[in-house]
Parts: structure tokens; sequence; C-alpha cells
């Protein structure tokens, strides 16, 4: 049987196996939406924090309560039920057990802000581990007392603060294809993976002090969390000699209090196995919300246009303006707060949100909360409000444009690809892959990449009361901690998402409010309907030609948004 037909009946079964799992699906979603939790919490239970992956800020799709188990936790859902359970005569304590729990700085400081409030009810906080990474480790920090698995193939691996960048340009040398890099900022490093093979001097240096600061803040929580010095918990980081440390190595450098496995820490806190309720399955009492609103805009992912279908990873304007039409038709809404999470896109997008929340400051007080990172574009729609609050973990800035055009023709003659255009007009035909660009084309954009970038240090210059003297000194595209930012006058305060969303009350002058978020949560299936699940699993089986190396390379350089203007911060930060 030829290779051919293997893969068409492959695509025919899979397209079978997609319809059948979506019509059971809308068959299930009768009655799985809006059954009653099968979880029975009777008195004496304890709730039990266990994140095992990613963690977003807010999950814009309802769970998919199928028997009685709940969906995706976020950041907004773990600490509302935390808080919940504070008053919950039910729940006797919280049990903190992550394993390979994925949380950035800002999620941690709210996660652990709620359970410090839990704390004051005066139920204890105990936390387990067998095989924690950093961010568990981290979570487990918050806890009264840290137990840990004794046997030698557990541990606790703690690893400190890192950026990777990867670099494609000898990759793009030998496909033949050459990255022009249109930038304005001197450290605006987003081109460099695609134009050099290692970082520039000053990204390089820029990226370190960040990173610097960053480690630094991690030490001093852990330092205060466990009641050791900042000389000690460096030593952990800096000098141990092994990477995984067990419970007895652990024990001695006092990261925990216990060497104790599992079973035995349940007899010894008198803990019924039976009787512990995992946060996802929790359903607290409620009662009907009513009165004045504080508005919360969760706002996370990457700046780029509405595909016309539904994404909760990417911000683009049609989805900003909807949200703003909805709290503007509240009339219960008397202040709003805007979450972002985002290291920008594009920077058109990026102004158009911006022009809508104007609108929206114009007639409701609205604070910015920063969260794990509000940075080029995400900073650029932060310049909007009344007010900017960091969290301390948030990093910010990367004020600068980038622009990158791949220029294929290596790559065309390897392919036996040849291009060649008949114009009219100076500029016609101008941007072709397949043939060298223009030294006057090249000018031009760099003309263009200057006024985009004079636009953004206005905005920054209007919303900041920045001095034009001033202002090339804290852009350039440098990366800045939420301290660094706050000595620079980028935001107003460090603090939390609920010091925000009382801020933002206050200049509302109102004192009697409830919070509400939004976007407002979708139905799973809504959320697969909008997003055309069903036809976009079908096109993009027949689109993705695995065995076409030509098509994915295609599609690689797709990836990169070139030919566009981005607001966009160059570095993923660990």
């Amino acid at each position: 049987m030829s290779t051919k037909k293997i893969i068409l009946i492959v695509a025919i079964v899979f397209i079978i196996l997609v319809g059948l799992s979506y019509w059971s699906g809308r068959q299930m979603s009768k009655f799985a939406f809006n059954a009653p939790a099968s979880t029975v919490i009777s008195a004496d239970s304890w709730l039990n924090l266990n994140p095992s992956a990613y963690i977003p800020e807010y999950n814009e799709v309802l769970p998919l309560n199928l028997f009685g188990k709940g969906g995706t936790n976020s950041m907004q859902n773990l600490c509302a039920k935390i808080l919940k359970a504070k008053d919950d005569s039910r729940i006797s304590g919280l049990l903190i057990q992550p394993l390979g729990a994925q949380i950035s700085l800002a999620t941690l400081h709210e996660l652990g802000l709620a359970i410090q409030e839990f704390k004051g009810s005066g139920k204890p906080v105990i936390a387990f581990g067998d095989m924690m990474g950093n961010s568990d480790y981290l979570l487990a920090s918050f806890a009264d007392e840290i137990y840990m698995e004794p046997s030698a193939s557990a541990g606790l691996m703690l690893s400190g603060t890192s950026a990777n960048i990867m670099f494609y340009k000898e990759m793009f040398d030998k496909l033949g294809v050459k990255m022009h890099i249109i930038q304005a900022g001197e450290f605006k490093g987003a081109g460099e993976p695609y134009s050099q093979t290692s970082l520039s001097e000053g990204t390089r240096r820029n990226i370190e002090e960040m990173l610097s600061d960053r480690y630094n803040l991690i030490l001093a929580g852990l330092a205060e969390r466990r009641k050791l010095t900042l000389d000690d918990v460096k030593a952990v980081y800096d000098t141990r000699e092994n990477f995984i440390l067990h419970a007895g190595e652990a024990l001695e450098m006092r990261l925990i209090d216990h060497s104790t496995a599992r079973s035995q820490m349940f007899a010894e806190r008198l803990i019924d196995p039976q009787k512990i309720i995992n946060i996802s399955s929790y359903a607290p009492r409620t009662q009907a919300p009513r009165g004045q609103k504080v508005a919360v805009m969760y706002l996370g992912g990457q700046i780029m246009p509405s595909s016309g279908s539904f994404n909760q990873a990417q911000i683009s304007y049609d989805k900003v303006q909807k949200i703003v039409q909805e709290i503007q038709d509240d009339k219960d809404v008397k202040a709003v707060v805007l979450r972002i999470d985002s290291p920008g896109g594009s920077a058109l997008e990026s102004e158009l949100i911006y022009q809508e929340l104007l609108k929206l400051k114009s007639s409701k007080p609205l604070v910015v909360s920063m969260g794990g990172v509000a940075a080029s574009g995400g900073y650029y729609i932060s310049c909007a409000s009344d007010q900017i609050i960091a969290d301390s973990g948030c990093l910010t800035g990367s004020i600068g444009v980038i622009m990158m055009l791949p220029e294929a023709t290596g790559l065309g003659r390897k392919l036996g690809l040849r291009s060649q255009t008949i114009k009219f007009g100076k500029f016609a035909g101008a941007i072709n892959p397949l043939e060298p660009y223009s030294a006057e084309l090249l000018s031009s954009l760099k003309r263009n990449s200057e006024g985009t970038y004079n636009e953004f240090k206005a905005r920054v210059m209007n919303a900041r009361k920045i001095s034009p003297d001033k202002i090339n000194s804290i852009a350039e595209g440098r990366i800045f901690s939420a301290e660094d930012a706050l000595a620079l006058g980028l935001v107003d305060e460090i603090g939390s998402l609920d010091f925000a969303i009382a801020t933002a009350a206050e200049k509302a002058g109102i004192t009697d409010y409830r919070v509400e978020n939004f976007p407002h949560k979708l139905s799973f299936f809504e959320a697969m309907k909008d997003a055309d699940f069903f036809n976009m699993q079908i096109s993009s089986l027949f689109k993705t030609q695995w065995w076409n190396i030509d098509k994915q390379i295609t599609e690689q350089l797709e990836m990169i948004e070139p030919y566009k203007w981005q607001y966009l911060m160059p570095v993923v930060v660990d």
C-alpha cells in the first residue's frame, strides 16, 4: 500500500473519531455542566491544593464537570476557593501537594496571599512533597510545615532563574534564508536569534540585570517564609553539591520540617485520607451576589488580531472591545481593574486596544494590575490607565519596536525556484521573499520603525509624565523588574491584585462592593464551537504536511509574524 493511501486512511479515521467525540461530548454536555458535584464534604475534611501543570491567571472556559470532576484550575479560581474554605466549617485545614506545577512569580504571590489569609482562620496549612521542582517548593514554602518523602528516589530540585534563547541564524544560513531585522530600540533583542549567533552585549547585560533582581526576590521570599538567613538560602542555590536533594539533606538545610512518609504524616496529623477534597472538586457554599461592582478584566497572552474564533491565549482588539462593551452596559460596575499578563505583540493591535481602554477610562476609574509580565505591547496598553500597580515578580518595560523580513532567495535556489517581477512603481512587488530586498525598501522601513517607536514613547511620556530628555534612558527595549520600574516611574506601586481592586474602588468612592471577573466564562462546548474546533482539526490535518519538509520550513517562517511591526518582549524567563 502506498504512503499516500495510508495517510488518506489515517485522515479518514481521524475525522470519524473527532466527529464521534464531538457528538458524544454534546450529548454528555446535556447533563455534565449543571450536574451537582458528587463529592461529599463532611466534617473534618482537608482541602487539597495539588497543582501539577501550568496555572493560568484566569480561565475563560467553565470546567467540564463530568462525573463530579472539575476542570482546569486558574490562579483566580484557586484563590477564590482557598478564601471560601477559610470560613467553611467543614474544612479543617489546607494540604499543599504540588507535583510538576508551573507557576509564575505573580501567580505564586497571589496564591501565597490567599494561603496567608487562610492561616488567619487558625486552621493549619501543611505541605507534602515526594519529587518537588522549583515552583512546587516555592508554593510549599507558604505552609506552616513541610513534610517530604524519605525515600532515596524522592527529591527536591531548586533551580534558580534562567532565560534560554535559541539562535536560528546558522540553520537559516544552511537553508538559504536571510533574516532582515528592522528595529528601533538598542536593546530590543527579539530579532537577535534570527540574525546573530549570540546576544549582543547590551541585550545580554539587560537580561542579566533583570534575572538578578528576580533571583534576589525569590531568595528573599524563601528566607522570610522559612525563617532562614539570606546567606543560608543563597548557599542552597549556589553552592550545594547535589542537584537533587533527598529529604535528609533538605532537613539538614532547614528547607523542610519533617522527613516522613505520606501515610505516617496522615496518621500524625489525624487526617483521614477519605476526607481529602481535591480543590478542583471543591464547591464552596455561595450566596447570590448583589450591589456595586469592581470589574476585573483579565487579559493574558500575545497581542494579535482576532482570527474570528475563540482563543483565550491571545489578546485582540475585538476581544477587548466586547469586554469593554459588557462592562459599560453594566451600570453596577463602578471601577475597573485590568489584570495584564502579556509579553506584547502586534503594534497596531496594541494601539487599537489602547484607544478602546482610553474610552473606558473616560467613564470609570481604570487601574492596571500587572501580573507575571506586562512588557512591550503589554506595557503599551497599560498606559491607558489611571494608575499602574505591578506584582513584585513582574517583568515590564521593553519599550521598542521590531519587524522581521525573511529573504529566502538562497532557499529558492536550493529548491529550484526562481522569481522575476515585472513592475511599475517604485515599491511595486517590493516584498517578495524570493527576491533580494532593495536598499531603498530597507531604509524606508527603518524610517517607519522610528515613527512607530516614537509613538510608543509618546504614549509612555504622556501617561507617566516622563520628559523627552529622560525617555531614551528607560526605553530602547530594556526590560525591568518591578522594583526598577518603580524607581524609574514606569509603575506607581508594587502590590497584589487585591490591592489594585481596593485602589480602584477607592478611586470610584465605593466601600461596599463585590468583584466580577471578565470576560465571562464560556462553557466547554461553547468555547469549542467559537473556536470552530471540528473544522479547525480537519483543516490543520491537511494543512500540516508533516511529510513535506519544504512546507514545514515555510510554516516555521510564518510563525515569526514577519512583515508586521511588533511590540514584543524578546525572551521567556523561567
